[in-house]
C-alpha cells in the first residue's frame, strides 16, 4: 500500500513533467539546436569546428550527469516509499503505539527513513548544482574561443565583425 500511494502521486507528477518536458526537449529542441549549426555553419565555416568541439561536449558532459542521476532517481522513489509505509502503519496503528509506549520507536523510525531520503535528495541536489555551471563554462570557453578565433579572421580580412556577433548569437 504505501508504494501504491507513491506510485500514485510521484508518477503521476513525473508522467506530467516528462510530458511537459519531454515535448519541448524532444521536439523544439533539436529543431532549434539544428537551425543553429546550420546557421553557424553558413555565416563562418571557418569558426564551424567550434560548434563541432563544443556540441558533443556538452552532450557527454550531460550525458555522464544523467546517467549518475538515475539510479539516485530510483533510490529516492524507494526512500519516499519507506516514508510512507512508515507512515502509514504509524497512522493506522496509532492506537497500539500509544498502548504500548513506542512513540520513540515509532519516531526514530520515521526520523531514519527521513535521513535516507535526505542524504538521496542532497546527493541529487549535489549533481545538479555542478551539472549547470560545467555547461555555463563550456559556453562560456566555446563564446570566448569564437572571439578569440573570429578575431583572428576579422584582422585576416576573413570575416567582419557583424559576422561574428551573429555567429556568436
Amino acid at each position: 500500500a504505501p508504494s501504491l500511494i507513491t506510485r500514485g502521486t510521484n508518477d503521476v507528477q513525473q508522467v506530467q513533467m516528462l510530458v511537459l518536458m519531454g515535448l519541448n526537449m524532444m521536439v523544439a529542441a533539436p529543431l532549434m539546436a539544428a537551425g543553429g549549426i546550420i546557421m553557424a555553419i553558413r555565416e563562418d565555416p571557418g569558426l564551424s569546428w567550434l560548434v563541432w568541439v563544443s556540441v558533443p561536449l556538452l552532450a557527454v558532459l550531460i550525458g555522464v550527469i544523467v546517467v549518475r542521476l538515475m539510479p539516485m532517481f530510483r533510490s529516492m522513489q524507494s526512500r519516499i516509499d519507506e516514508i510512507n509505509g512508515v507512515l502509514r502503519e504509524q497512522v493506522v496503528g496509532l492506537r497500539v503505539v500509544r498502548a504500548f509506549v513506542r512513540e520513540d520507536y515509532e519516531r526514530n523510525r520515521f526520523a531514519t527513513a527521513n535521513d535516507a531520503l535526505a542524504t538521496v535528495s542532497m546527493r541529487i541536489g549535489e549533481l545538479f548544482v555542478l551539472m549547470f555551471p560545467l555547461i555555463m563554462m563550456v559556453l562560456h570557453v566555446a563564446t570566448a574561443a569564437v572571439v578569440w578565433f573570429g578575431a583572428h579572421r576579422i584582422d585576416d580580412g576573413q570575416l567582419e565583425v557583424g559576422g561574428m556577433t551573429a555567429y556568436i548569437q
